[in-house]
């Protein structure tokens, strides 16, 4: 079964940063989204946010930060380094 992803603006932005940085690692990025999430999200590299109610898939140094909607979409939140992705939803979402 595959899902269906959506993009948030603030993914998209963060996806267009991490292009500036990183250039060969949005490559990576985007391949792991078509072919490990959208395919199935809850494999090893995928675990549950405690503060947040969302779930990071790891990608290396990269997380990607997402939810789902229902039970066939997934809604993409945030991808940045793993040092600076959490102080991010921390500021998006006024939690924790």
């Amino acid at each position: 079964m595959t899902f269906e992803g959506v993009f948030t603006t603030a993914f998209k932005k963060d996806l267009k940063d991490v292009n500036k940085k990183h250039p060969r690692d949005v490559k990576a990025i985007v391949n792991s989204i078509e072919n490990v999430i959208l395919v199935n999200p809850f494999n090893a590299d995928t675990k549950q946010l405690q503060c947040f109610e969302h779930y990071r898939h790891r990608i290396g140094k990269y997380r990607i930060v997402f939810d789902f909607t229902d039970e066939n979409t997934i809604v993409f939140l945030a991808v940045d380094l793993r040092s600076s992705i959490y102080a991010k939803l921390r500021r998006r979402f006024n939690k924790c």
